[in-house]
């Protein structure tokens, strides 16, 4: 081989070696067909037992979808509520998977839209404080692949918007009983409070 020829064949090989190098920092993030399959299995299984976890006051209802973390970040929120003397009953009306991206094959970031109903109840009898019909969510999960298996190990709630408000009615007293406004009077507007995070 001639000098001009090991000289081709080695800018060849030089310029082979900085493709791989700046390639190798743009990781391709496109969830597979299976991973897709499978992430979003898992993050529609894990909001819709969130829910269950909500509304029974039990975060074991995340076992098998959330990672150790995950779970005791719930029981936080839950003992919170419960201290404060509410207990919420959430239902998940609707989840749209706006994008998954795939990191490293064992890491995953899920961007949700979720449309939740909340009710506010009182922890102990169980009295309604308050609903939430329409409550949108805009939410990041993120997942970690353990031991073979999808898990949650978080959710934040990027934005709330749209219903996010609660309708509480307003209490009558006990020892008076339900009265009729008086003539003229305008009919009772219900108060709105702080916007529910179903976590």
């Amino acid at each position: 081989m001639t000098r001009l020829g090991h000289l081709v064949r080695g800018s060849l090989w030089l310029a082979v070696a900085l493709l791989l190098v700046v390639t190798g920092g743009c990781e391709n993030t496109t969830p597979t067909p299976q991973e897709r399959e499978e992430i979003t299995s898992v993050v529609t299984r894990y909001l819709h037992r969130l829910a269950d976890a909500y509304t029974n006051m039990d975060t074991s209802r995340l076992e098998g979808v959330a990672a150790k973390g995950e779970r005791a970040a719930v029981y936080r929120l839950l003992e919170k509520l419960a201290q404060s003397g509410d207990r919420l009953e959430a239902t998940l009306l609707k989840v749209e998977i706006e994008k998954i991206d795939v990191f490293r094959v064992v890491n995953a970031t899920v961007k949700t839209l979720e449309v939740w109903e909340v009710r506010r109840l009182d922890a102990y009898t169980g009295e309604e404080k308050g609903t939430n019909p329409g409550s949108v969510q805009h939410a990041l999960i993120q997942l970690r692949k353990i031991d073979g298996k999808w898990m949650v190990t978080s959710r934040r709630v990027l934005e709330t918007q749209g219903g996010s408000l609660w309708e509480v009615a307003t209490p009558v007293p006990e020892s008076t009983g339900p009265q009729a406004p008086a003539a003229g009077a305008p009919a009772p507007v219900p108060t709105t409070g702080e916007a529910a995070d179903t976590r």
